[in-house]
């Protein structure tokens, strides 16, 4: 599975694109430096994170190390809006968490899971409301996804009028990229094929054509 593989499949599996994706990928500017986050936000999402990817017969988020992870994609991709509303999202998690009459991190893994299951299909729902709230945008305004600073800025101004996602949303997406993109995930999880892989100097030739790659 490639990174475009997996973002398609993040997104279908959580109703939305991936936020800040096209800031880690597509090279634009962005405003890196020093993580906003404390060790202690490390250590707590990737509670969050064990959750939604545990432990079983192959490595878990926790120890593919998804916490950390978290921090450094929010720090460095995306805007300050985006990390607002991601911090918020935690601070609303445990908040929630709380109302039930225990802390999240007081909780069984059954009454994390239970928690968090709950919740998921509020977070579907919104991000279909944001999804046709894109739709919608991007038909009145005639907004072209790309790569350019103009592009870039139109579409910031379209995602400051969107509703915004549930903050369950971000947490699985983030989850979701962090762990398959780990070597825990991709090396013991799914089927890993090293590039360039070993030299081979003397193979068979069948008389085939060349790769092409």
């Amino acid at each position: 599975m490639n990174r475009r593989q997996l973002l398609t499949m993040i997104a279908a599996m959580t109703g939305t694109a991936m936020i800040g994706t096209n800031r880690a990928f597509a090279y634009l500017p962005t405003e890196t430096g020093k993580n906003i986050f404390t060790d202690e936000d490390a250590a707590f999402l990737d509670e969050v994170a064990e959750v939604i990817i545990p432990a079983t017969d192959t490595p878990g988020a926790k120890e593919a190390g998804v916490g950390a992870f978290m921090t450094v994609f929010v720090s460095d991709c995306m805007t300050a809006d985006e990390q607002a509303d991601f911090r918020a999202g935690m601070k609303a998690l445990k908040s929630e968490a709380e109302v039930t009459g225990t802390a999240f991190l007081d909780m069984t893994a059954e009454e994390r899971l239970a928690f968090l299951q709950g919740v998921v299909p509020q977070a579907r729902a919104q991000a279909k409301v944001v999804e046709a709230a894109k739709e919608r945008a991007k038909q009145s305004q005639d907004i072209q996804p790309n790569a350019d600073q103009a592009g870039e800025a139109a579409a910031a101004d379209m995602a400051d009028a969107l509703p915004k996602l549930h903050w369950y949303t971000p947490l699985e997406q983030l989850t979701l990229f962090g762990f398959f993109t780990s070597e825990k995930g991709a090396t013991e999880v799914l089927k890993y094929e090293p590039v360039p892989g070993e030299y081979i100097g003397d193979a068979d030739y069948d008389g085939g054509p060349a790769w092409a790659t």
